[in-house]
């Protein structure tokens, strides 16, 4: 009955660590509303939300005013605070532009990270499809990131983990063409790093372990 007992205990004491590192992530599929996502910068008006023409489902878009400023999808707190356990893995989402006649793209920075004093930028390797989903992966680790621009010094090491650690903004560029534009997200996801998750459930496993190996070596 006492081994019963401890191992529930032990369990228990496991799935409230799990849950607890689990909480640290963050997921935005739209499929129920804007999920306090938000816009600033050019946008005609406020964010919308869509329960279909998303990748797939619902997703949330915002319309260009097209006056200058450029527009970002702007994270809720979800994704803020302390994200250290997303070290070293990917920040995914999907994003899709609708504008009408040719393309005329600008770069910018595409996702911004800020905190600790510090704001980071990252550039992706290509712009959203025109009518179509592009899905993204942009890894979560110093190397491709640079300090205030896209022209900046390379953060290092040190300066991403800080940044990381006290997360308290995120932004996601909504426009990428000089003109008239739709910009749309979908599917983002920022979750902590899988090591992580395994080291804890081994280190559980080895708690239970050693318990049983100690009441076995007492009854001897």
């Amino acid at each position: 009955m006492k081994r019963l007992v401890s191992t529930v205990s032990t369990l228990a004491a496991l799935a409230a660590a799990v849950t607890s590192l689990s909480a640290h992530g963050a997921l935005s599929t739209f499929d129920s509303g804007t999920q306090a996502w938000s816009a600033t910068g050019d946008a005609a008006g406020d964010l919308q939300w869509s329960a279909v023409g998303g990748n797939p489902g619902g997703h949330v878009f915002i319309d260009d005013r097209t006056t200058g400023g450029v527009t970002y999808f702007v994270a809720p707190d979800m994704y803020l605070g302390n994200k250290s356990f997303a070290a070293g893995t990917m920040l995914t989402f999907d994003l899709r532009q609708v504008y009408p006649g040719g393309a005329n793209q600008f770069n910018d920075e595409d996702v911004i990270l800020q905190g600790a004093g510090l704001t980071l930028a990252y550039d992706l390797a290509t712009n959203p499809a025109n009518g179509g989903w592009t899905s993204y992966a942009v890894p979560l680790s110093a190397g491709a990131w640079h300090i205030d621009t896209l022209n900046g010094a390379v953060a290092s090491e040190a300066q991403f983990a800080s940044v990381l650690s006290n997360l308290t903004g995120l932004r996601i560029r909504a426009e990428y063409q000089s003109g008239a534009d739709i910009g749309s997200l979908d599917n983002v996801s920022m979750v902590p790093e899988p090591s992580a998750l395994a080291m804890l459930l081994s280190g559980g496993a080895l708690v239970h372990w050693w318990g049983r190996r100690r009441r076995t070596d007492v009854r001897r």
